[in-house]
């Protein structure tokens, strides 16, 4: 916390240990900036805050934007404030309360609010995935502390958390996932993520699990190495296309089609045209890497199936090409009576990122801890 107002702490001290140079040998702000007694009311605002005297900096911040309502520099001491209280939903409240009916954001403020949450959410222990994924994003920040932890949960993490470090790439997480598939314990939440590694690495241990008499496993190792990117592994998938069970040949063909093969494309489009919007879905999900305008006509379609689950998965893909209809299909599920439907989509809306602060800021408020994690990282990215 001293870091964050070392800045501010400093200026207090030269404006409050020299009050008669400040008053008599500086020249007057010019018109519109800020003049010396608010400077003085706000660094010692921030002392207070530093030292902390939360109560006494809340009532600073307040006396401030009573006196300057649109005053950014107050707004976010009021802000910060609020995060000391109760966390980044606090400081998002104090932020809402000053923006009212404003249709303006403040991408500055809402910086903060967002790697406040990146903060609390990379401390946090119930939510593996979430975790990680708020550390690798301040480690992104520079944020030293962050980066150490990561460092700590790769070297003694829990089975989840060397899924997630694995899914983001880190070799020491890849190693230890392929030792566990190459002892025959991994099951298909190790081989997506070492799919979604896109390690290299990973490619022998999930080519040998593409003999395994589980379907389900032959699937997720057939579209795991379709992630990896590699063109040399189309040999190693094409005998694929005519295995034994529909679900492992539908991903082969997705595979295939995703590394630019396109051998398994005739039942890909035969599939697009299924009366069954199941089967339509698993043609869409298939064919997501490169998709054309005849795929987004279809997911367009899929997203006013009559099934929720259909409908969610559909807006999920299309968030990327249409954010405007992805959230609003899933937004409007994420109230559905079924708790798995609102599960869908709530995780759904963690990854139709939006460009659009005010859309951001309201998922930063979501109850699901990825979607929070993905939204404060979306605005950070978009408020550099």
């Amino acid at each position: 916390m001293a870091q964050v107002y070392q800045f501010f702490i400093a200026s207090a001290l030269v404006i409050m240990l020299s009050p008669t140079v400040a008053a008599q040998n500086r020249p007057q702000p010019p018109p519109g900036a800020m003049g010396v007694e608010e400077a003085k009311a706000l660094a010692q605002g921030w002392a207070f805050l530093a030292q902390g005297r939360i109560e006494e900096a809340a009532d600073r911040a307040s006396s401030m934007l009573a006196g300057n309502p649109r005053g950014g520099a107050a707004l976010i001491l009021a802000v910060e404030v609020g995060i000391a209280r109760g966390g980044p939903l606090a400081g998002l409240a104090e932020y809402e309360r000053w923006l009212g009916r404003r249709a303006m954001e403040e991408p500055a403020v809402l910086r903060r609010i967002a790697r406040a949450t990146l903060r609390e959410l990379g401390a946090q222990q119930q939510d593996p995935t979430a975790r990680i994924e708020a550390l690798r994003r301040l480690a992104d920040e520079g944020e030293t502390v962050a980066a150490g932890e990561l460092e700590q949960a790769a070297s003694g993490g829990g089975s989840a958390e060397t899924r997630a470090l694995a899914s983001l790439g880190d070799e020491r997480a890849v190693k230890t996932l392929i030792a566990e598939m190459d002892t025959g314990s991994g099951g298909v939440t190790t081989i997506d993520a070492l799919g979604a590694s896109g390690s290299p690495l990973a490619a022998a241990s999930l080519v040998g699990r593409l003999e395994d008499p589980r379907p389900e496993v032959r699937g997720a190792a057939v579209q795991a190495l379709g992630k990896l990117g590699d063109p040399k592994l189309v040999p190693r998938l094409t005998p694929m296309l005519s295995d034994g069970n529909a679900y492992v040949r539908v991903k082969a063909a997705g595979a295939l089609f995703r590394l630019r093969d396109y051998s398994g494309l005739p039942m890909l489009q035969e599939l697009m045209r299924d009366p069954s919007p199941s089967s339509r879905l698993a043609a869409a999900e298939a064919m997501a890497s490169s998709p054309d305008a005849s795929w987004i006509a279809l997911v367009r379609e899929l997203t006013g199936a009559s099934q929720p689950e259909i409908r969610a998965a559909a807006a999920c893909l299309i968030g990327p090409h249409d954010p405007e209809l992805g959230l609003s299909v899933l937004e409007t599920l994420a109230a559905d009576e079924n708790p798995a439907i609102r599960e869908m989509a709530t995780r759904g809306l963690g990854e139709v990122v939006s460009s659009d602060l005010t859309t951001l800021r309201r998922l930063m408020k979501n109850a699901d801890r990825l979607t929070r994690v993905r939204a404060a990282a979306r605005v950070l990215a978009l408020t550099l």
